[in-house]
């Protein structure tokens, strides 16, 4: 039976320590990300489900511009400035195979 998630942060709080383990982040540390950051991202849910995206999905990978090695290809960069919710939809490729989507 899929799982229905009350809210996006129900979603991160089951699935985001695995998903920064996959990716080499230790969550020890970071296990107040979502407190911090999770709330960032409601203007951008039409963004993200546009591109083909979960909301919670969205805001998993939005989450890993907080931390490096990510946090280098965002915002301030050696390249410039780079938009966070857009570096989100430009890398959703690169991450969707460690995440399941919210209905799951």
């Amino acid at each position: 039976m899929p799982r229905k998630y009350y809210s996006h942060y129900d979603y991160l709080e089951e699935h985001l320590p695995l998903f920064f383990s996959e990716l080499g982040i230790p969550w020890r540390g970071n296990a107040g990300i979502i407190l911090a950051h999770g709330d960032k991202c409601y203007t951008h849910k039409e963004r993200f489900e546009k591109a083909g995206l979960t909301f919670a999905q969205g805001v998993a990978i939005y989450l890993l511009t907080y931390v490096p090695p990510f946090s280098k290809e965002s915002r301030e960069t050696s390249e410039g400035w780079v938009d966070p919710f857009e570096w989100v939809i430009q890398n959703k490729d690169r991450f969707l195979p460690h995440l399941p989507r919210e209905d799951t």
